[in-house]
């Protein structure tokens, strides 16, 4: 199953929430407010509601069942909510509004996408905004799709050394092997609607984004 995350509102794609009305959405913390305000219920929401003020957190609470969390906790609040939409049964994570506030977070986004548990058990998890899509690769063959709308595609390596094949790329690559420090994997292009992805060892990060 699929459900789409909302952590807030900066650098959400256009129109995303009226595109994907109709979708199921999970709110974190100030996201939860937001979809309330844009007409969307959301299947529950996750956080300690620090980010809103106790009139915004009435009136959420309002409208749906809110069980905040201690603001000392181990786990960001958006790590909370990839965690508990995969108990709920959701395999694909589509993560909005994540980025474009503290690094920190944004990093810390980033080890969510790389948790053992969660690659094992084949969890998609995208993080998308306005300009990029990330998502996580391991070492598999993967099939990537043409997207106009993030036309480059860039690979970080995870791991090193990460050894990887590009078919049907701008430019291609043979078993290449991945040193800690190579650029090779930035900026690349699908030449055809298909490419193809190999990774025999390690893993990266793969980055579609746009001008």
């Amino acid at each position: 199953m699929k459900v789409n995350l909302l952590c807030g509102a900066r650098n959400l794609p256009e129109n995303i929430l009226q595109n994907k009305a109709n979708e199921s959405w999970i709110g974190v913390d100030r996201g939860a407010l937001i979809l309330i305000e844009s007409g969307i219920m959301p299947q529950f929401a996750v956080g300690d509601f620090d980010s809103i003020t106790k009139e915004e957190r009435d009136y959420l609470a309002e409208k749906l069942a809110i069980n905040p969390y201690h603001s000392e906790k181990d786990d960001t609040d958006l790590a909370l909510g990839i965690d508990q939409a995969i108990h709920s049964g959701y395999s694909e994570i589509c993560v909005y509004g994540a980025t474009g506030g503290r690094l920190d977070h944004f990093m810390g986004a980033l080890q969510i996408l790389e948790k053992p548990e969660y690659t094992k058990k084949k969890i998609n998890i995208k993080i998308i905004d306005q300009q990029n899509e990330i998502s996580y690769l391991s070492a598999k063959d993967h099939c990537v799709e043409r997207d106009f709308n993030y036309p480059y595609i860039s690979f970080i390596p995870i791991t090193y050394p990460t050894v990887i094949s590009l078919a049907n790329f701008k430019y291609e690559l043979k078993q290449s092997s991945l040193q800690l420090g190579s650029t090779l994997t930035i900026s690349n292009e699908l030449i055809k609607p298909r490419g193809t992805v190999s990774i025999y060892s390690g893993s990266v990060l793969m980055i579609k984004s746009k001008d």
